[in-house]
């Protein structure tokens, strides 16, 4: 059709100009592209909500009347994380964790471990939530199952464990479209690159793209966790250039305490001398 246009000398319409040149977008692509790029910046941002919610305020208030009742800090860690207050939710069911077996069905114990595990992950202690995972067993729900190896994969690639982490990686997907797919790789990017498989998770899931417009959304969804990837390494090295302030500033503190706590005893020293001499 173009050529025919091009033939008879007319002017290629925009749709056809944009085909033509690799690397634009028409207004439908750009739309989608922008919908995904949305919506993953969107899960960069924690939103904790503030205070305590009434729901767990009621788990809190009966575990206060029974410190080891399991239902009672199962009930409030999931309200925790349903608020998204993470150090919260991790102290409470920690204090449940290696009881678990007594929760009766295994439903209840798949949503603990998998609530502990995440609280884990956000909070960034990896070696913790590792030990929560090799304690979760596979459950017989699907959708359960996905979601346990998309954990896995984040746990075993932020231990180290690249073949775990890409076992478990290829699980995930299994099955998946490439929409789907793609966000399960995006979900794991900052765990995939620190163990140096994100390109071999890129090749799989360029095999799942279908049409040139899927390979363009699989290229602005890698480079947009690139920034995001980068964004959360200054975040970190902010937190950790603060925490080294403060550090810094009590050893100081600590110093000058010392010094002026030698410097008094020289003083309290000298004056009974010179009360001795006398």
């Amino acid at each position: 059709m173009t050529e025919l246009r091009q033939r008879r000398g007319d002017r290629p319409t925009e749709t056809e100009e944009v085909a033509e040149r690799p690397g634009e977008w028409s207004p439908e692509q750009k739309q989608q592209v922008e919908e995904k790029l949305a919506s993953l910046m969107k899960s960069m941002k924690g939103n904790p909500k503030p205070g305590t919610s009434n729901e767990a305020k009621k788990f809190r208030d009966e575990l206060a009347e029974d410190p080891f009742n399991l239902q009672a800090i199962f009930g409030l860690g999931k309200a925790y994380a349903a608020d998204e207050q993470w150090e919260r939710c991790c102290n409470v069911m920690l204090r449940g964790f290696k009881r678990v077996g007594e929760l009766e069905s295994n439903e209840d114990r798949f949503e603990f471990l998998a609530t502990l595990a995440k609280a884990s992950m956000n909070l960034e202690k990896f070696r913790q939530a590792l030990a929560v995972v090799n304690d979760m067993t596979e459950p017989e729900d699907k959708d359960d199952l996905r979601g346990l190896n998309l954990m896995r994969t984040q746990v075993y690639c932020h231990n180290g464990d690249l073949q775990k982490g890409l076992k478990a990686f290829n699980a995930c997907i299994e099955g998946s479209s490439f929409q789907d797919a793609v966000k399960a790789w995006a979900a794991c990017s900052r765990g995939l690159k620190q163990v140096n498989g994100w390109g071999v998770t890129k090749n799989t899931i360029l095999k799942l793209a279908e049409t040139e417009e899927e390979k363009k959304q699989l290229e602005s969804i890698d480079k947009l966790c690139e920034f995001k990837d980068d964004v959360h390494k200054l975040q970190t090295t902010k937190t950790i250039s603060d925490l080294r302030l403060w550090l810094l500033t009590g050893f100081l503190v600590f110093l000058l305490v010392v010094l002026i706590s030698i410097l008094y005893w020289f003083e309290q020293r000298n004056l009974a001398r010179m009360e001795w001499r006398k």
